[in-house]
């Protein structure tokens, strides 16, 4: 488990549970109307804090089992934030649960959670461009070796790259989106062939 990673992800997990409209009412239910928009005020600086450690001071515990984890916040330190009594909190908004995978690269693991934004691969999205493009000068009648030449690359990378030409509307949407599969970049499909089959695409590269 990638400790700073992981860290870095509980943190964005507890900046968006404690910022959210409703915490503070659901928190601390009992604050009067000047309280609650003083603890509002506070939320709303702590969560916007880019330091990971920031947000960390509030928790008490993390449990995590297969596909799921549970941050529960430290009632002492949530009710000097909020500016209540610990025994006016409501337990239940304490524990926040949330689904992962573990997502393996090489020997790179990464945390993905439910919530996390798309990271598009810049560099495989153009990769795909060129290789629609390639496809369509083969077809009007050009070799690999003369495109290669027009583009300053090797002959060999253009057949290592024209492949990408052909994968399946879905996963090009994927990779538009960032969602690939982390496993999915240049680099592996420089070193595999992509099936032409699109189910067989689908089932290999939900391996990665």
């Amino acid at each position: 488990m990638p400790a700073e990673e992981l860290e870095t992800k509980v943190a964005h997990v507890i900046a968006k549970h404690i910022k959210a409209p409703g915490f503070i009412g659901e928190i601390a239910p009992n604050l009067t109307v000047s309280a609650l928009a003083d603890a509002r005020d506070k939320v709303q600086r702590i969560s916007a804090d880019k330091e990971a450690r920031t947000l960390l001071q509030f928790v008490e515990r993390i449990d995590l089992i297969p596909g799921a984890m549970t941050v529960t916040l430290d009632a002492a330190q949530i009710s000097a934030l909020v500016g209540c009594a610990q025994t006016g909190l409501e337990p239940k908004a304490l524990m926040i649960t949330t689904p992962f995978q573990l997502r393996k690269r090489g020997v790179e693991t990464k945390l993905i959670f439910a919530d996390t934004p798309g990271q598009r691969d810049e560099t495989l999205i153009n990769n795909i461009a060129k290789a629609h493009h390639w496809f369509e000068q083969i077809k009007s009648g050009k070799t690999s070796s003369q495109i290669a030449e027009m583009v300053k690359t090797s002959k060999r990378r253009i057949q290592q790259m024209i492949d990408l030409a052909f994968l399946a509307p879905d996963i090009i949407r994927d990779v538009l989106n960032g969602t690939q599969p982390l496993g999915f970049t240049t680099d592996w499909c420089l070193r595999h062939a992509i099936p032409t089959n699109w189910d067989k695409q689908r089932a290999l590269i939900a391996t990665l």
